[in-house]
């Protein structure tokens, strides 16, 4: 019995070291600090105090707080920062969301990853999500700007960039809740950041680097190899101190100067990969082609990387650059990137004046150099900070093509009608909007419209009597939740569309077709590089001036995978019934197709080409009774700018058509069609 006793309290003890949280120690705490555990009022933090459970953490303004974990781990808190501490389970990585502010980590080198995991602890913001592999780092995420930086001081720290999707959702649905809703537990996020954290767009960042996620860069920047001076200062200051907004009493800058610089603010937040391509000569060979110059300075507060301008000279012995004495300088006791004076660096603005300007005799040369300091931002960052800090609700897409084809075809629900073997220029366009009217984790609602014209250069009748403007409004509910530890949506999407023709050859459009159509899909992400999603619909439609109505049922589903650094395989299935019930006649269409992407085939340029094939079926038979329909096509995007892309379209499409009636219509063709246009998403 004794020894019964003496295995079942070691069984007990051994469950609960499993299961109890790695306990954190208040160690340091400089000013006010409070902690707040979900569901409880918060109360201050005092030196010495042990934190057992998940919870908020803040500290006030010219704070400072240290925690030390059971494994010896440490995190550093800076001022005015807030964040929340996930770690009630010891088989699973820390989990710190960091929500505005600063922290500094030093993690026990001797300690290992846990099973199953490549990270000793992670670390999320807004706009990214952080791997620490070991062992001292800062991470900086600025609220305004939604900017995330990462200094490694030892060891290193895999860095993901959200997509800006995610990043304009987050803002939304919280902005919709009254506030942002803060999350604890390990249990549903672990998995899915680890997932991204091994993404071919992950960067990791080595000693004595910095990389840094960027709303409107796709991914995250490679790492740069930042001022030995900064690295120095920081690795001395461990308690994370800041000198607050005062300019400090020393400031140190290099023995460079270049005199007046043309637009300096181009030298803040490096431009993305491929915008600019340097010497490899002069060039850091750890960076490659990036186009980011090493050597510069990480603003603490604002997370901007303040580069070498072009003309900066180059020190072959480190690999960096020198960085002007007229960009700014560095605090040596804290670390802290010091804007020139008069000056002050903007999250949003970049330099601007300051409210204080130098005090001596020569004001207007003054003046005048804080004018050329203070010029255009950064456009890329710009454009779409302005966008982030306005939270639009309005999303707008639109493309206008013009293409050639061979012949001109009617695509009646699906079906290939009215062959005319004529060919001619057509113009495809199309708007579409839609508004979000209320969005939080929860729930979205989401009107929506659109505009269709398709129009044809060829004058004849029978190409004519095809030209088509087409109308949609409509709305969609979705209802968010997780698969796989990852965002899910169940959708419902109500569309009622009118479709105008000029049957009667009038140009009076006298026929139109209208069809009221629900669908519900479900989609969700089974990885960060596998996404799916399965739908039904249900379409009635009934034409005016015509017997046709009845109804279609679809059935389908589609797949993304990304298979490595820039390939990605699209492939999917749909089966179409549809039923004429002037004349009972049923018509089936089973199709799928399989497409592959190509990503940055050059800079910002995707090339995507697949393969289509459809079984067309009906029931009695009329035109025709069986067809089989094969098409390949091949689509190139180049982005231009933020918004916009430039297409290039080409398609040959055959569909081979048997079993007519004598005298009935000629339903099989070859077509080929090719053109171009433009593409808009905002």
């Amino acid at each position: 019995m004794k020894i019964l006793k003496i295995t079942l309290t070691s069984l007990l003890l051994l469950m609960a070291s499993v299961v109890c949280a790695d306990n954190a120690k208040v160690v340091l705490l400089r000013g006010k600090a409070i902690y707040k555990p979900p569901g409880h009022k918060p109360f201050k933090l005092k030196a010495g105090l042990i934190i057992k459970k998940n919870g908020l953490i803040q500290t006030a303004k010219g704070s400072f707080l240290r925690l030390r974990f059971e494994d010896g781990s440490l995190i550093n808190l800076g001022p005015s920062s807030s964040m929340t501490l996930n770690h009630e389970k010891k088989g699973k990585p820390k989990l710190v969301e960091l929500l505005r502010g600063k922290i500094r980590g030093a993690i026990n080198p001797d300690q290992k990853p846990p099973k199953g995991y490549d990270h000793k602890m992670i670390i999320k913001t807004r706009s990214a999500s952080l791997g620490v592999r070991g062992t001292d780092f800062v991470v900086v995420y600025n609220k305004k700007n939604h900017i995330t930086s990462n200094i490694t001081l030892k060891g290193e720290v895999d860095l993901y960039k959200k997509s800006d999707e995610e990043i304009f959702e987050s803002i939304r649905e919280e902005f919709d809740q009254g506030g942002k809703r803060v999350h604890y537990g390990q249990d549903d996020q672990l998995d899915a950041i680890e997932q991204d954290l091994g993404h071919s767009s992950s960067k990791r960042i080595p000693v004595g680097h910095f990389a840094g996620a960027f709303p409107s860069y796709e991914k995250t920047i490679d790492a740069v190899a930042i001022s030995e001076d900064q690295l120095k200062a920081l690795n001395r200051n461990r308690n994370l101190t800041l000198g607050g907004k005062r300019r400090p009493r020393r400031v140190v800058t290099s023995d460079v100067s270049l005199g007046d610089i043309e637009n300096p603010n181009q030298s803040l937040v490096p431009q993305p990969q491929g915008e600019e391509k340097l010497s490899r000569k002069k060039y850091n060979k750890v960076k490659k082609d990036s186009g980011v110059r090493p050597g510069g300075l990480v603003d603490l507060n604002t997370g901007i990387y303040i580069a070498p301008p072009e003309n900066a000279p180059y020190d072959p012995k480190t690999g960096r650059y020198l960085l002007p004495k007229e960009l700014g300088g560095l605090n040596p006791d804290t670390g802290e990137y010091v804007p020139p004076q008069g000056v002050t660096l903007d999250p949003l603005n970049g330099f601007k004046f300051s409210d204080k300007l130098p005090k001596d005799r020569n004001l207007r040369a003054n003046l005048q150099r804080l004018k050329k300091l203070s010029g255009p931002f950064n456009k890329q960052l710009s454009e779409a900070l302005s966008i982030f800090k306005e939270v639009t609700r309005l999303d707008l897409h639109g493309f206008a093509n013009y293409r050639y084809l061979t012949n001109v075809i009617e695509n009646y629900f699906g079906e290939y009608r009215r062959v005319t073997n004529v060919p001619s220029m057509m113009w495809d366009l199309q708007g579409f909007a839609g508004f979000q009217l209320f969005h939080n984790e929860d729930w979205l609602i989401y009107p929506k419209g659109y505009l269709k014209a398709r129009y044809y250069e060829r004058a004849l009748p029978q190409v004519k009597e095809q030209n088509m403007y087409t109308g949609m409004l409509g709305g969609e509910v979705h209802h968010k939740h997780r698969y796989f530890g990852r965002k899910a949506r169940l959708i419902l999407d109500l569309q009622f569309t009118t479709r105008y023709m000029d049957w009667r050859r009038r140009n009076l459009f006298d026929f139109y077709v209208e069809d009221t159509g629900l669908m519900i899909k479900e989609r969700f992400s089974f990885s960060r590089t596998n996404h799916f999603s399965a739908y039904y619909q249900i379409r009635a439609y009934q034409g005016y001036r015509d017997n046709d109505h009845g109804n279609i049922h679809n059935i389908g589903f589609n797949q993304e995978v990304e298979l490595g650094d820039i390939w990605s395989l699209l492939w999917g299935g749909e089966f179409s019934y549809r039923r004429d019930k002037i004349d009972s006649q049923k018509y089936q269409i089973a199709a799928g197709h399989l497409k592959f992407k190509w990503r940055d085939i050059m800079p910002k340029s995707d090339l995507t080409f697949g393969y289509t094939y459809q079984y067309h079926n009906t029931r009695f038979v009329g035109p025709f009774g069986d067809a089989r329909y094969y098409k390949a096509d091949v689509l190139f995007h180049r982005r231009l700018g933020q918004f916009w892309k430039f297409n290039l379209l080409y398609a040959f499409d055959r569909q081979r058509a048997k079993g007519g009636l004598p005298g009935g219509e000629e339903r099989s063709f070859i077509r080929q069609s090719w053109g171009g246009g433009l593409t808009m998403v905002f």
